[in-house]
């Protein structure tokens, strides 16, 4: 070890206080960096098995293969594990309350992809047996058929097909046709019977298994179907082989191997896209540039956040050892050996602080998670309870080392730099810090007579330590860009989770169709008796009663329509043609009394406009929001470019003679009335909503027009309500299979957003506390080196009064200075999110005008509060003392 470094660590130990500061900033630097890094990795992981608990434990599956096949998949060197599923027909369930699920579904697997599949016992075991077999809860639940554990069940297995000959699977819902008196047009061949011992039961399959409409409830049998005949095993291609890879990343590579080595077609095979996803491989583009963007995005605040915090640290070291630094020049030391003295001083500290600060950061998140961490339980439902637990990869420890070592050796840069142009004789009388012309502090004669003598005092105090000056209005100015930064990632994230997981105000909702002509006026008198029935029970909360008017049409030209909208026609095939009309459809809606009115007075509009005799009024919603496979991203759009139009023209066109109806606009609205969403049931179309007093009139003449009522509900226990409004709909003889529950569809949706904002605006609490630590280090440091300057104020008579007036004007000019630059570039890197979020979500660029505000608030406050503490360590400081004192 060469003497300068002896001279760097001797220093380290005599200025105890210095050392232990830096270290604590090199501490919570890098527990911050392992803190996120940690989270991020445990929330993967969390993901992962979020996944592997809803669709299973496997990255792609191929279908319709032969045992051959299976062999073939399950020995090739990027295959790791392979399953075999196989499905055998449909039984009738005797006894099944629910008339669009009246079978069981039998599928066969091998004793591994019990495992593999997201199979979930709720009671008993797993079969042993080929003879055993594994029953779903959904059954009792659903389909109201009580099957015992232990009980034997005698299947009669086949296929269903139409009364043409047309086969049908899980994919195609069950056939019911009220005009035939048999009330189905499929049956059920019978192929074989089996007889079956019940050993347990499961959870219902996931959605991907086991749609909402599938007819049949899956139960699974063990086979062995390395026993099956030689010829079965060429011969028939009836399997589902689920399969893992050694590499995940090249998931999409090795299926396309696998393909091309069974001389199977790729429409064959099937991704397990969520666990894909939270693994890090996803097809989607857009996706991957949203991640990586953001992900490079988030990591640049934090690391430009531990920088100013640690350059500060390093800053005030070397303005501390600059007499040692003359000391050492004037003995012979180089400006390289000066400033690798700096650079083994970091060093010398993240060895010892960024261990430290690792472990902090994982304690500190295995803390937070042992304590929150089975609320996630709760906020994401699956199949089984899930929580959130410390899960640290050595990726993640080697990631936050490195950022943590590169953001400690960038803090240290400048500080070493300055070192090394440092003469001998500036660095003993420690003058580099001020050096003055008379015209570097010459202020202009409005500044006195606008803020007096104070206020000229500390624009020449702010000019003569000019360095210093930097130094707090940088701190400030990082403060300003990372916090509205910080606001902005926030408020995009949220927005975007929201864009895709579009939430609905109600929890329930009951369907049914009619025909107008026949016997509409009957049936919606009848419904809306029941409907009011529905609202008058406790459980229930709010409603509405909607009734859905469709084939109407309206014609554009091609100046009416927006330009944005205009470009996606065009991708969609539509031609440029200046003299065309252009259709769009719209969906009329009418809307009970209750529920119109309600709706109009959140709009802020009179229900006078609604009450014209003939000519019927209504409000408009234009949005459109879909996703754009070819632009692999979410659309929000307006198909109309006036926003201002009064009127409409509505066509319809199912007749020998079109009809047509004019009907006024009170309002183009952005949000639709409880019930309904706030944008158009299919893209290229257009609500209309009206009163229901009104519809007669808009319908005046129309032939066989199909309508349906449906009633939506909101409650506060969605699943007590749901046994409540069937009991009603039962009694009313209406169909309570028609009565779906989005509850718990919906309960994930705002769960997820409820997990991103938390973890938004946590982010951004994290980065406001830290850059307002660093701005108070900065200027708390500022005034502990300025100990002399103040004492000769005082000295030559300045008063208290004058003295705290002098310093308010030094930090108004502080927070002004650091807003004059902090407000451009935050809206610069505000702008670079939203070019990284509208990859995959189409949203209009705005500031995040709140975190704006509370920035430039928070700016002086911070400030203010900063100086004022600082003040009062050294307000009653003997003045004699401190026109002695040196820097230490």
């Amino acid at each position: 070890m060469n003497i300068i470094n002896m001279v760097t660590l001797r220093g380290l130990k005599k200025n105890k206080i210095r050392t232990i500061v830096t270290i604590i900033g090199i501490i919570l630097s890098a527990a911050m960096i392992t803190g996120v890094t940690a989270l991020i990795s445990s929330m993967q992981n969390y993901m992962v098995n979020i996944a592997v608990a809803d669709e299973g434990n496997w990255y792609a599956a191929v279908h319709n293969v032969s045992y051959e096949d299976y062999l073939k998949l399950k020995n090739m060197d990027g295959v790791t594990s392979a399953v075999i599923r196989r499905d055998v027909g449909y039984s009738a369930l005797d006894g099944s309350i629910n008339e669009y699920k009246p079978y069981l579904y039998l599928a066969e697997l091998s004793s591994e992809a019990f495992e593999v599949l997201p199979i979930h016992l709720t009671k008993g075991r797993l079969p042993e047996k080929e003879d055993e077999i594994l029953i779903s809860e959904h059954i009792r639940t659903s389909g109201g058929v009580d099957l015992k554990i232990g009980s034997t069940l005698n299947l009669q297995l086949g296929t269903r097909v139409t009364d043409d000959g047309i086969s049908l699977d899980q994919s195609n819902p069950y056939i019911i046709d009220d005009n035939s008196e048999e009330k189905t047009t499929e049956k059920l061949e019978i192929k074989c019977r089996r007889t079956f011992t019940i050993v347990g039961e499961m959870n219902r399959m996931p959605f991907s298994m086991e749609s909402y409409t599938a007819p049949g409830y899956t139960i699974f049998s063990l086979k062995d179907f390395n026993a099956l005949p030689s010829a079965q095993k060429a011969s028939d291609k009836d399997l589902s082989v689920y399969f893992t890879t050694k590499s995940h990343r090249k998931i999409y590579d090795t299926v396309n191997e696998i393909s091309k080595a069974l001389g199977v077609d790729l429409s064959q095979f099937e991704y397990n896209n969520e666990l894909l996803r939270y693994k890090g491989v996803s097809k989607n583009d857009s996706f991957n540039a949203v991640l990586y963007s953001l992900g490079a995005i988030l990591t640049g605040l934090i690391m430009i956040g531990s920088i100013s915090l640690i350059y500060n640290s390093f800053s005030i070291s070397v303005s501390e050892r600059t007499k040692q630094f003359g000391l050492l020049s004037s003995a012979g030391a180089t400006a390289k050996q000066l400033k690798n003295s700096v650079f083994f001083d970091a060093v010398v500290l993240a060895v010892i602080g960024i261990p430290l600060g690792v472990l902090s950061g994982i304690f500190g998140i295995y803390v937070t998670l042992y304590y929150v961490g089975n609320l996630f339980e709760y906020l994401i439902s699956t199949a089984v309870k899930v929580p959130l637990t410390l899960s640290v990869s050595p990726l993640s420890v080697l990631s936050a080392v490195l950022i943590a070592f590169i953001t400690i050796m960038i803090s240290a840069y400048i500080p070493a730099r300055r070192s090394g142009k440092m003469s001998a004789v500036e660095a003993i009388r420690q003058t580099s810090d001020i050096k003055l012309k008379e015209k570097q502090v010459r202020t202009l004669g409005i500044t006195r007579k606008l803020f007096g003598l104070e206020g000229d005092l500390a624009l020449k105090n702010i000019k003569r330590n000019s360095r210093r000056y930097r130094s707090t209005v940088i701190s400030l100015f990082l403060s300003i860009v990372l916090f509205i930064s910080a606001s902005a990632l926030a408020t995009y994230l949220t927005e975007s989770v929201k864009n895709i997981y579009q939430d609905d105000d109600f929890d329930l909702y009951h369907f049914s169709s009619v025909n107008h002509n026949t016997d509409e006026k009957e049936s919606f008198d009848y419904a809306m008796n029941v409907y009011e029935d529905i609202l008058a029970l406790d459980t229930v909360n709010q409603g509405s009663f909607i009734t859905t008017l469709i084939n109407y049409e309206i014609g554009l030209s091609r100046e009416e329509i927006n330009e944005s909208y205009f470009k996606d026609m065009l991708l969609r095939g539509y031609k440029d043609d200046e003299d065309k009309q252009y259709f769009v459809q719209v969906n009329v809606k009418s809307i009970d009394h209750e529920t119109f009115n309600n709706y109009i007075k959140t709009l802020g509009l009179n229900e006078d406009l609604f009450s014209g005799p003939e000519q019927v009024t209504g409000i408009l919603i234009d949005k459109q929001h879909y996703y754009d496979y070819k632009a692999q991203k979410y659309k929000n759009t307006y198909i109309f470019k006036d926003r201002n139009i009064k009127s409409l023209t509505l066509e319809y066109n199912h007749g020998e003679e079109p009809m047509q109806t004019e009907v006024k606009l009170a309002a183009v609205a952005d949000t639709a009335p409880f019930g309904l969403r706030d944008y158009a049931d299919i893209p290229g179309t257009v609500m209309f909503i009206i009163d229901e007093n009104s519809r007669h009139n808009l319908m005046k003449g129309g032939q066989n027009l199909i309508i349906t009522h449906n009633m939506y509900f909101a409650a506060d226990d969605p699943f007590e309500a749901e046994a409540d409004i069937k009991e009603v709909l039962t009694d009313a003889g209406l169909s309570a299979s028609s009565l779906v529950n989005r509850a718990q569809i919906l309960r994930d949706n705002r769960n997820i957003i409820t997990i991103i904002s938390v973890f938004a605006y946590g982010f951004m609490v994290l980065i406001s506390l830290i850059t307002i630590a660093n701005v108070f280090n900065t200027i708390s440091t500022n005034v502990n080196l300025r100990r002399r300057e103040f004492a000769m104020l005082k000295s030559v008579g300045m008063t208290d009064k004058s003295f705290n007036k002098m310093l308010n004007f030094e930090c108004i000019f502080y927070g002004l200075k650091a807003l004059l630059y902090g407000l451009p570039v935050s809206i610069f890197i505000t702008y670079l999110i939203y070019r990284s979020i509208v990859q995959g979500f189409e949203m209009s660029f705005r500031l995040p005008a709140k975190g704006v505000l509370i920035s430039i608030f928070s700016v002086f406050v911070v400030v203010f509060v900063s100086m004022m503490y600082s003040m009062r360590k050294i307000r009653n400081e003997n003045i004699l003392d401190a026109l002695k004192s040196e820097i230490s």
